[in-house]
């Protein structure tokens, strides 16, 4: 449960978590099993390792470690970190955000680490998947004492990250055909993924926008976002990822849909779908404006359980927030 608030409910958790399902989050911070051909959403469904005593990783408190000792990648090996179990329900829009820093860089290596999202990756072979089964492909770049992402389809770069310094990914990527919104964290600011197109940013700076996806120009798929893979196989160093998210996302006709269920709701719990929604702007009211304390916390599924300090009173509330392209939103509840 969240903290105490007066007035507004603070909403912890970025606005991205809001309203939309997720398929993968990972800070490695439990313990348990972190691979399983069956995953849940806080397992790989394959960890493939081609020559483990050169090329590794280790799970640790807070981090996952991925580990090559030897350049070349048909002898030193290669590190597959995969979601090929296909998201369910299909996405026709994803944000994944991937949080990583580069510990040891022991030799400039161009596209050590590959990150790409497709359909069909085969965990049993290692070729790569081919261009027809790719939404989009992006790398990590080996530099003497720094890395930098980059963008296969424009060949854009970032700008150069000193190693051991933690950055955040954010990929936003549109098969829909509609324009879909989303708010970037570390800038709270509002943004639109053009349809059949990806952003790409590297904490708040931009790498790319509207990058058209489907290289080579390969035929659309309606599940051409279903899998998910980071393969290490190139360079000598040691890559620390800190955490994964992968959610779905909402199109804006989407994102205009909100509503409470069940309603009329009991007086202890309320539970909010709300395809777009801003940080810190929601508030739960009665109709004479005055407003309710209450706790919050989120759902994988995306529902918001809104759970008020003191029982409700029966009547109408309104739940009110503003959503991301900053449009006053209100919803009329019943308690019974």
């Amino acid at each position: 449960m969240k903290p105490f608030l007066t007035c507004t409910f603070l909403i912890l958790c970025t606005a991205f978590l809001a309203a939309q399902p997720v398929y993968f989050h990972q800070t490695f911070s439990g313990s348990g099993s972190f691979v399983n051909p069956e995953p849940d959403t806080g397992q790989f469904s394959h960890m493939i390792l081609t020559a483990p005593a050169l090329s590794y990783h280790k799970f640790h408190k807070g981090y996952m470690e991925l580990v090559r000792t030897l350049q070349d990648s048909a002898t030193g090996g290669i590190i597959r970190a995969m979601r090929a179990t296909p998201f369910m329900p299909v996405p026709d829009a994803l944000m994944i955000r991937v949080t990583l820093s580069a510990e040891q860089i022991q030799s400039v290596s161009p596209n050590a680490i590959y990150f790409y999202v497709g359909e069909h990756f085969n965990p049993v072979n290692n070729a790569f998947p081919g261009n027809d089964l790719m939404f989009g492909k992006v790398s990590l770049h080996f530099l003497s004492n720094s890395f930098v992402i980059k963008d296969h389809q424009t060949q854009a770069f970032s700008k150069q990250i000193p190693s051991k310094t933690p950055v955040t990914l954010t990929w936003v990527l549109n098969n829909s055909g509609e324009v879909v919104a989303y708010e970037l964290p570390e800038s709270r600011q509002a943004y639109s993924a053009l349809p059949g197109t990806y952003d790409l940013w590297v904490d708040s700076s931009l790498v790319g926008r509207g990058i058209p996806a489907y290289p080579m120009h390969s035929p659309f798929s309606a599940t051409k976002l279903s899998n998910f893979e980071m393969r290490f196989r190139n360079g000598v160093g040691k890559v620390r990822i800190y955490e994964i998210l992968i959610k779905g996302m909402h199109s804006r006709r989407a994102a205009d849909r909100a509503w409470v269920a069940p309603n009329p709701s009991p007086h202890n719990r309320i539970e909010l779908q709300a395809g777009s929604m801003r940080e810190k702007t929601l508030q739960l009211t009665r109709q004479n404006g005055q407003q309710v304390a209450c706790s919050t916390t989120w759902q994988n599924s995306g529902t918001l359980i809104i759970s008020p300090h003191q029982p409700l009173v029966p009547g109408i509330y309104l739940v009110m927030y503003d959503d991301l392209e900053g449009r006053k939103r209100s919803l009329r509840v019943m308690v019974e």
